[in-house]
């Protein structure tokens, strides 16, 4: 079940419709997870699953990280991530060959 959230202690549910007046905040009963949702968005009103236990300013910081606006960012971020991981693995699995051959 889903709840929908009008206000909190924090104003998180108002400070998110100043970033777009379409948001609005539900509580999955099931989950025990807040999620943003559009009434804007085709097919499924789901934006987001607040990665956090509470309503609080990351909430609104993952709100405006995770813009559409943002997406070319968001996904060089990514590539570099995903960059710096394999050169990573890449090295350790040298240093382990290096090893066995010695």
């Amino acid at each position: 079940m889903k709840l929908k959230i009008l206000t909190d202690a924090l104003f998180i549910c108002e400070r998110l419709k100043e970033i777009d007046r379409s948001y609005f905040v539900l509580y999955n009963t099931d989950s025990q997870k807040f999620e943003v949702h559009s009434s804007e968005q085709r097919g499924s009103s789901y934006c987001f699953t607040v990665p956090f236990e509470l309503l609080d300013c990351r909430t609104i910081d993952h709100a405006l990280r995770t813009r559409v606006e943002n997406k070319d960012k968001i996904i060089a971020e990514l590539d570099k991530e995903n960059e710096m991981m394999m050169k990573k693995v890449l090295k350790e699995e040298v240093n382990k060959l290096e090893e066995a051959l010695s």
